[in-house]
């Protein structure tokens, strides 16, 4: 095998033996679970659910937080093509696919801060 291999199966092993050794201690260690009737119940916090529950709540935020994350996605992505491809002087293959991918991210950027919501099953 390789050492790239190697070290990635040991990563690995080492990885698992803390989760599972974490889980394990968290179980023996930790706190008795309390029961109550009151758990079972919609909020799940002691206290008796009152009132209407539906609001008309903003949904904005979401949209802005899901198009920060596709951006900063994208950016990361093309640094990284960037970095893998920059002794690569004779082709233009890595510029054309990561033009693609830019103007993909960025039709779908469009189309999520519009408002456009019949091209989403």
């Amino acid at each position: 095998m390789e050492a790239g291999v190697v070290t990635f199966l040991v990563f690995a092993l080492i990885a698992g033996a803390f989760g599972a050794g974490s889980l394990i201690a968290n179980h023996m260690l930790g706190a008795k679970r309390r029961q109550s009737y009151l758990q079972l119940t919609t909020y799940e916090c002691g206290e008796e659910a009152e009132g209407e529950a539906q609001i008309d709540f903003p949904t904005q935020h979401y949209t802005f937080a899901i198009i920060f994350v596709a951006v900063d996605v994208l950016g990361f992505i093309l640094a990284l093509w960037g970095l893998t491809f920059r002794g690569v002087n004779s082709s233009w293959y890595p510029v054309f696919i990561a033009a693609g991918l830019t103007a993909l991210a960025i039709t779908g950027i469009y189309y999520a801060l519009s408002g456009e919501k019949k091209w989403v099953v």
